[in-house]
């Protein structure tokens, strides 16, 4: 591995504070050499007795030198077991000895001849023969463990081309991170040098971290397959037929993977509000509509009406996360949603229990108006507690909603900041009794009881409404301008709060 590969690892392990905490089961290494390629090995002097073709591929992991005639409690599979064959000394031992190798799937039998026996006895080669149990011949003079020393030089020159391999691998997929690869390519990568295939998946959105930032590798029973879990609950799995990776191989790799779909979600929003600005020069009249064609194309929504719905900010990726074939824009003040109907709308609404509101199907050349008619429906979905749609907007509160606030703010400075003034210079309350007038719908008595007053004070107060702004609260034009006044001074506060 180069410098430049052990640098970025160091930051990744102290960025992401990964490490190792627990393997759930031994990952032993599933390495050795074939019974062929140590038959081979002329200074250990060994002959194939029993086994022919189907033996010769048998992989063995160790040497067990035993004189046990039932060492099954000792032995876990792959071991060439070794005796000289001190208590092979009838039949029944025989038989103790290969029932006992043949039940644990150890690799075979080596006898040392010259110590105990000048040759095999029968009655182990027929047996051996009975249950297929690969019988080898050792020469006089040769010790046990030179089998060990030959698998030993043999699993280090392995683990160290496995070691090069994984550090190739590492500057590859660094080489390929520098490079914006996708997350797809970096795991073909993967798949191709390790062997086998890898799966990397992404908790749910809404899913609970796990509570330390540490990676647990875990065994499953099947020996061809590894998985890891980083403490962003994501998955790293590896399923193959060969040799599996260590488990720190996959750290690394999930390591590398993490700062991968960072970098992509990075660039995702970083798209999503780029397009959030053209939504908002285009509902400002300052951009074509054209603009977004790119964009639309790219969602595959030229050709289609088009339902446009406006969500509460800070809801881009969450949204993205639910429609993934949407078109996203995070505006300041909103997130705006393209879709080809209005059924993703409410289906997602209730999935994820947010508020939003949207307008009539529109063509590409009316965007413009179906962001505003979407502007106005969040403002009434806000105040509904729910999903509001077009139909909303034929009342005069929807109308309102659609109108600039800057529009409004002659009707907040002509009609209420002068009874503010009055109201305050004087104790009054001219305000509260205006807007309780204005909810009982012009009924004098109604609102007389409400504020606790008489009914002429209430005459009394509405004159002096009149007097200051010049609008009659008693004429029915005049009080809907004055209604309008009321509604864009609320709207002004709460854009405040």
């Amino acid at each position: 591995m180069n410098l430049y590969s052990h640098l970025v690892l160091g930051v990744l392990s102290g960025y992401f504070g990964v490490e190792v905490v627990a393997v759930a089961k031994t990952i032993a290494p599933a390495f050795g050499l074939e019974l062929g390629q140590l038959v081979e090995v002329a200074a250990l002097g060994l002959r194939l007795i029993v086994g022919s073709e189907w033996a010769l591929p048998r992989v063995v992991s160790w040497a067990h030198a035993t004189e046990m005639t039932d060492a099954r409690p000792h032995l876990r599979g792959g071991e060439l077991v070794c005796t000289v064959g001190s208590a092979l000394l009838d039949s029944a031992s025989c038989t103790r000895l290969v029932e006992a190798v043949h039940a644990t799937g150890s690799a075979g039998i080596c006898l040392g001849i010259g110590e105990v026996h000048t040759q095999i006895p029968r009655a182990l080669i027929k047996e051996c023969r009975r249950l297929s149990v690969p019988l080898i011949q050792m020469a006089h003079g040769v010790p046990f463990l030179a089998i060990n020393d030959v698998l030993a030089e043999a699993r280090i020159r392995a683990q160290a081309g496995t070691n090069h391999r994984n550090a190739e691998l590492v500057s590859t997929l660094l080489a390929a991170l520098r490079n914006s690869a996708p997350i797809e390519d970096i795991l073909t990568l993967c798949s191709t040098a390790l062997g086998g295939s890898l799966k990397y998946q992404v908790a749910d959105a809404t899913g609970e971290p796990l509570p330390n930032a540490t990676l647990i590798a875990i065994a499953d029973d099947d020996p061809g397959s590894v998985s890891i879990t980083t403490a962003e609950g994501n998955l790293l799995a590896w399923t193959g037929s060969s040799t599996a990776p260590e488990v720190d191989v996959l750290g690394q790799i999930s390591r590398i993977l993490e700062i991968a779909r960072h970098e992509k979600d990075d660039h995702e929003n970083q798209n999503r509000q780029r397009i959030g600005q053209l939504f908002a020069l285009v509902a400002a009249g300052l951009a074509d509509s054209a603009a977004l064609m790119p964009e639309l194309l790219t969602a595959g929504l030229v050709g289609k009406p088009l339902t446009i719905s406006a969500w509460p900010a800070e809801t881009a990726s969450l949204l993205a996360a639910h429609l993934p074939g949407a078109l996203i824009a995070d505006a300041p003040e909103a997130t705006f949603v393209v879709t080809t109907g209005s059924d993703p709308v409410y289906d997602t609404a209730r999935d994820l229990g947010l508020v939003c509101g949207h307008g009539s199907p529109v063509e590409v050349s009316q965007i413009s108006r179906g962001i505003g008619e979407a502007r106005a429906t969040l403002g009434l979905a806000r105040r509904l507690g729910k999903v509001a749609g077009p139909e909303s907007l034929t009342t005069l509160t929807g109308l309102l909603e659609q109108q600039p606030p800057v529009r409004l703010v002659p009707f907040i400075d002509q009609l209420i900041r002068p009874l503010l003034d009055h109201d305050t210079r004087r104790g009054g309350q001219l305000l509260a009794t205006l807007r309780t007038f204005l909810e009982q719908q012009g009924a004098l008595q109604s609102t007389a009881d409400l504020q606790y007053l008489h009914v002429n004070t209430v005459r009394h107060r509405l004159a002096r409404i009149a007097e200051i702004v010049g609008r009659n609260p008693l004429d029915d034009s005049d009080r809907v301008s004055l209604s309008i006044a009321l509604w864009a001074f609320d709207r002004s506060r709460r854009y405040i709060s």
